[in-house]
């Protein structure tokens, strides 16, 4: 995985490199301290992922910020700041970015949301992803997709399964609670270890916890 820092602040481009680094095998990290450098990067190396964090609220209609999205095409990127609200959270949506990160989110947390990233979903902090749950429940279709967000890369039955693991349930008990063969078990742990981008059970169960992914 190639990650790009983006941050003015080189001790806190530290601490995202090192938890990185640690949790992410073969994590080649490319930093920048603006987003013009963000950009060089990105046309030299490619990235997988963008942690942007520049100022306490990034203004998303910057124009620099829209070449670095239009840059980025397909790469999520990640928003880390210190607050976030329902009209910023719309705004970073409209414009297309997978997710936001407080500065105050644990080391485990922030690893297991940009799991989530790169496997394909979306993370906002459980407290904005709940009050625009209920300001969407009437809403349009672009918004109900918001409130499914977390969730969505997992389907009913992967989050059965996951359950069960978090249960402590092997794979046979898993399949007779569940009317499956074992095989098929086998084969929903193997997808879920990889859509989480977990090493191992506990770490998948770890990462749906930290993402609520579990609640009933």
């Amino acid at each position: 995985m190639r990650a790009l820092l983006v941050d003015r602040s080189e001790i806190c481009r530290n601490g995202f490199k090192l938890a990185l680094q640690g949790r992410f095998d073969a994590c080649d990290i490319c930093e920048a301290s603006s987003i013009d450098e963000a950009l060089e990067c990105m046309e030299d190396h490619g990235v997988d992922i963008v942690l942007l964090t520049l100022d306490q609220r990034i203004d998303m209609k910057d124009p620099k910020v829209i070449l670095l999205q239009e840059n980025a095409g397909k790469t999520p990127v990640l928003v880390v700041g210190d607050a976030v609200n329902k009209s910023y959270v719309n705004e970073m949506l409209h414009h297309n970015v997978k997710g936001f990160l407080d500065r105050s989110a644990t080391q485990e947390v922030t690893i297991a949301a940009i799991q989530l990233v790169l496997a394909g979903g979306q993370y906002f902090p459980p407290e904005a992803h709940e009050s625009q749950q209920t300001q969407m429940r009437s809403a349009n279709e672009p918004s109900v997709k918001f409130a499914e967000g977390i969730g969505r890369i997992l389907t009913p039955r992967q989050i059965e399964v996951l359950r069960a693991i978090s249960e402590g349930k092997s794979n046979k008990a898993i399949a007779d609670e569940l009317g499956i063969s074992p095989g098929t078990v086998k084969v929903h742990v193997s997808n879920l270890m990889k859509d989480l981008h977990a090493k191992n059970r506990t770490q998948a169960v770890s990462i749906a916890n930290n993402l609520h992914l579990l609640k009933h």
